[in-house]
């Protein structure tokens, strides 16, 4: 999953930051990530994620999608719950990170 971090930073600092907005752009971007991963976790195609989101303004999500399908898909429900746990706050995180600095 630590291939999200130069993918997410560089994701995030693009776009538009408003003044002390960064938890919900963060809260957003943490939903996502978790819809992702749940649905990778759940056995949805990449290629069918893929096609969901398209356009310039998806890239971020697209960068998430192909970091989800770097990590393995597990058979059991605790092991599923936990990757997407650990998924969603690695991003949110990253995320967070990347929008403090932009404050500076």
């Amino acid at each position: 999953m630590r291939t999200i971090t130069t993918t997410l930073i560089l994701s995030i600092i693009a776009m538009p930051l408003q003044a002390g907005d960064w938890r919900k752009t963060c809260g957003s971007v943490g939903e996502l990530a978790t819809t992702i991963m749940e649905s990778r976790q759940s056995g949805v195609s990449m290629a069918k994620m893929m096609g969901a989101v398209s356009g310039e303004e998806n890239s971020l999500a697209e960068k998430l999608i192909i970091s989800a399908y770097d990590s393995p898909r597990y058979s059991t429900e605790r092991m599923q719950k936990r990757t997407v746990e650990e998924f969603r706050d690695e991003v949110y995180l990253e995320c967070v990170k990347a929008m403090r600095s932009q404050e500076k």
